[in-house]
């Protein structure tokens, strides 16, 4: 399993962090709400990328977008 950066825009802004899933194909098949990133925004930290991978989210399973968001 690999990590990804991910995003959740809602209209005024956008939930980040970062799912384990097996490819982004499958994130998009799961999970099409969340939009995959190759690279992070410039306004992101090392820090705040640090602190989105110690929450990583496995999107396995059901609920996932409830899953990602509690923790988000």
């Amino acid at each position: 399993m690999q990590s990804h950066l991910v995003a959740f825009e809602y209209g005024t802004g956008a939930v980040w962090g970062f799912v384990t899933a097996p490819s982004i194909d499958h994130i998009a098949a799961t999970v099409p709400e969340l939009d995959v990133v190759e690279a992070p925004p410039s306004w992101m930290t090392e820090d705040d990328l640090a602190e989105l991978r110690n929450q990583a989210v496995d999107i396995e399973g059901d609920f996932a977008l409830d899953r990602f968001l509690r923790h988000a």
